[in-house]
């Protein structure tokens, strides 16, 4: 596989960790039409470090922040460890949708409103994700063309994913599934 989708690292350790089962995503500064669009059904999850704040998080998540900027590699360095696959991407456009799947990220709801409403485009993208880890890290060399304000990123190298393992069980992926769709369609 060689499609990464940049976010942040500590949504990215959310999603390694089973603690969050879903993304949203409005788009990237230079997303082609100013939107995000899930192109890629499954890819490697490429933390990025710039942009983070613990304002952006709970305070629960912010516990963990250390941790993640602990585990930065060093300049240079791409590191992949988990790859996802787009299970649904669903596009959403109701801010009490949106603040009803607070269980299932680590987002804190500034946070998701400032998403929600930037651009003047009331509007985000929910992906719930099926994570895997890889059997072992792969560090790859950073690209300059890796760098900037995208979603998508097209590596270089070819990276294998045999031999990964599920975050979460089937029945517990499942069931966050189900009740997200529970949560949006309440709304």
């Amino acid at each position: 596989m060689k499609i990464a989708f940049k976010e942040w690292a500590f949504i990215c350790r959310a999603l390694a960790t089973g603690r969050q089962t879903l993304v949203l995503r409005k788009g990237g500064i230079r997303e082609e039409g100013g939107e995000f669009r899930p192109d890629h059904p499954a890819f490697f999850l490429f933390p990025t470090y710039f942009h983070q704040a613990s304002e952006t998080i709970t305070q629960e998540a912010r516990s963990k922040l250390q941790e993640v900027m602990a585990e930065q590699p060093d300049s240079g360095i791409l590191r992949l460890s988990h790859f996802a696959e787009i299970s649904e991407a669903i596009r959403v456009n109701n801010l009490r949708g949106l603040l009803s799947l607070r269980e299932f990220h680590i987002w804190s709801d500034e946070a998701v409103k400032e998403r929600f409403h930037r651009w003047g485009e009331n509007v985000l993208f929910a992906l719930i994700l099926r994570v895997y880890a890889l059997p072992q890290t792969v560090d790859l060399p950073m690209r300059d063309e890796y760098a900037g304000c995208k979603s998508w990123v097209s590596l270089e190298e070819d990276v294998r994913t045999d031999g990964s393992t599920h975050v979460l069980d089937k029945n517990e992926f499942s069931s966050r599934v189900q009740a997200i769709r529970v949560a949006l369609n309440a709304h």
